[in-house]
């Protein structure tokens, strides 16, 4: 039996996946039982439990032995101040922190992480508050705390009785991971060395408010604020193109500033003293390596940039030419966006491998908005809140990074089948993307379509069962923001609010869908996880050759509603 168009079949017609995760259920169970009924969780709390799941991330969480992988992925994604922090405020906005007695935390100082992007304020002694954007922010926050919480505590074990913590650490990690934690904690290496000897770590984590309600709030006062930075182009009366990638390769594309400087970016990179990107850069020359000269250069310039402030101005001249605003997120979701004219594309000149004449596009009235990828399940918020509030969406490009089971780093994945772990959802796709479209941009990895990808709810939250179970199923991608992004989708083609436990069949959105993602890990290799390994270039290409077809997708598109 099936309804509505014979779009959507019930679970007793198709059989949806019931994977085994039970492990990693009750420790997500535990702690959101916690914050829930008590609003606040002692991290000490959450270790048997967090231990329990065995996380492919955190293998060694249960042993004596200082899981370095699961350590230097913490350190990447929490700021540097959690050596003193002791408690952790969570809250969707600055008026839920204002209305429930931490208003003050506007005065606070803002801090960062490397690895992940969030609104983080530091009182300068013992409290973090953080912003959250979703639930999938609790989730990760909670698990980076555990297991930060388990190895710091391991370390101090090792560290508390000796005198030269520096010669003692060399004596108990790889040099490859001594070296690691010098690049993160810099000049202040031996001073957190120090602090690791001297205390241990006890973190309560207090959650002011966790309603659906709040989230939502803090969604719309985050598009209030881009509809407002941008209110002279009337965004709500646009037709759109909504792109969820980078704020770096859609704009490096279409301005190509960077292939200007190429004498200039050369040098600077010979005076780095790189040996691994001057080796690179000497096999594109010597067309001995499958990598594009623009793409190694725009990437060169993102570094290079800081030094030169003349090619900043260039390439803001050329944003302003073509149309394009930077709208930085304030204490809503730290999720920044730019917004494209694309009117004013018509004066650009694409790669020449697109084969696009953009002349045609000087009476569009389509904006396009690109944002800096979402975590987990933000992605429905955002997407729902814009269709919301936007006359016609017209197109919807999702570039993300996953891990792949059957690829290696820095392939091409094309999805036509995704399963949601947090709606037990089967989406099947008809994506607007196929191998075609990446043949005569990418040459640096493989390209693998009909893939069936599956959305996690956090990548602590896998274990070695689970993956191997997905792998089973046929499951080859494995990411975090295809699933909800699919059950925005739903909302735009039905009447009613995402299904659960369904079979849905969503070849016929209303508008043209396209999602990508290249691989920034391989779990099954454990040199090779994102605990103990960036991604460096080995991702450049691909997310170029995806930007780029992203490009001629809405160019074409646009073209054709023109006509």
């Amino acid at each position: 039996m099936y309804n509505r168009g014979n779009l959507i079949y019930s679970y007793m017609d198709i059989k949806i996946p019931s994977f085994s995760t039970q492990e990693v259920d009750l420790h997500i169970r535990t702690y959101r039982s916690l914050l829930k009924s008590a609003g606040e969780v002692r991290i000490e709390q959450l270790i048997d439990s967090h231990i329990g799941m065995k996380s492919l991330l955190h293998e060694k969480g249960a042993t004596d032995t200082i899981d370095m992988s699961a350590f230097i992925y913490c350190l990447l994604r929490l700021p540097s101040c959690m050596s003193t922090v002791t408690t952790v405020v969570l809250g969707q906005s600055y008026s839920v922190f204002k209305k429930n007695g931490w208003g003050k935390i506007i005065r606070w100082k803002e801090v960062s992480a490397p690895g992940r992007r969030r609104k983080m304020y530091f009182n300068g002694r013992d409290t973090l508050a953080v912003y959250i954007t979703s639930v999938s922010d609790v989730d990760d926050i909670i698990t980076l705390l555990t297991a930060f919480q388990i190895e710091w505590n391991k370390f101090h074990m090792k560290l508390r009785e000796v005198k030269d913590v520096a010669l003692k650490t060399k004596t108990l990690l790889d040099p490859e991971d001594v070296q690691k934690i010098q690049n993160i904690w810099g000049d202040e290496y031996h001073k957190f060395l120090t602090a690791i000897k001297h205390r241990t770590v006890n973190v309560t984590v207090k959650l002011i408010e966790g309603s659906y309600i709040e989230y939502a709030k803090a969604t719309q006062q985050w598009l209030d604020h881009i509809m407002f930075m941008s209110k002279r182009l009337n965004l709500h009366k646009r037709p759109v193109y909504f792109i969820s990638s980078n704020l770096h390769s859609i704009t490096n594309l279409l301005t190509r500033t960077a292939l200007e400087k190429e004498k200039e970016l050369i040098k600077f990179l010979y005076e780095t003293k790189d040996a691994t990107l001057i080796g690179v850069w000497e096999g594109i020359e010597r067309k001995a390596y499958p990598i594009h000269r623009d793409h190694f250069l725009y990437y060169l310039a993102k570094k290079y940039v800081k030094i030169d402030k003349d090619l900043i101005d260039r390439k803001r001249a050329k944003e302003r030419l073509f149309g394009i605003r930077h709208i930085s997120a304030l204490h809503y979701l730290d999720i920044d966006a730019q917004i494209i004219e694309v009117s004013k594309l018509s004066q650009a000149t694409l790669d020449e491998r697109l084969h696009l004449t953009m002349a045609g596009l000087a009476k569009s009235r389509s904006v396009i908005i690109n944002i800096d990828y979402p975590l987990g399940w933000a992605a429905y918020q955002v997407l729902t809140e814009i269709g919301q509030n936007v006359d016609e969406v017209r197109g919807v490009y999702i570039m993300g990074k996953a891990a792949t089971l059957n690829g290696q780093i820095g392939d091409i994945m094309i999805p036509n089948t995704i399963f949601d772990s947090h709606t037990k959802n089967i989406y099947v796709i008809q994506n607007a993307f196929s191998r075609t479209d990446f043949t005569p941009l990418f040459n640096a990895g493989s390209i693998l379509d009909q893939q069936k990808t599956l959305t996690a709810k956090g990548t602590v939250l896998q274990n070695k069962k689970n993956i191997e179970e997905w792998y089973k199923q046929g499951y080859e991608t494995i990411e975090m923001e295809a699933g909800p992004y699919m059950n925005a989708t739903y909302e735009y083609a039905f009447y009613n609010r995402y299904e659960e436990g369904q079979f849905i069949n969503l070849t016929k959105p209303p508008f043209e869908l396209g999602i990508v993602h290249y691989a920034s890990d391989t779990p099954y290799s454990k040199a090779k996880n994102l605990g103990v390994r960036n991604l460096s270039y080995d991702g450049i290409e691909s997310t170029y050759a995806i930007s780029l077809a992203i490009l001629k997708k809405i160019v074409q598109r646009e073209l054709s509603f023109l006509e």
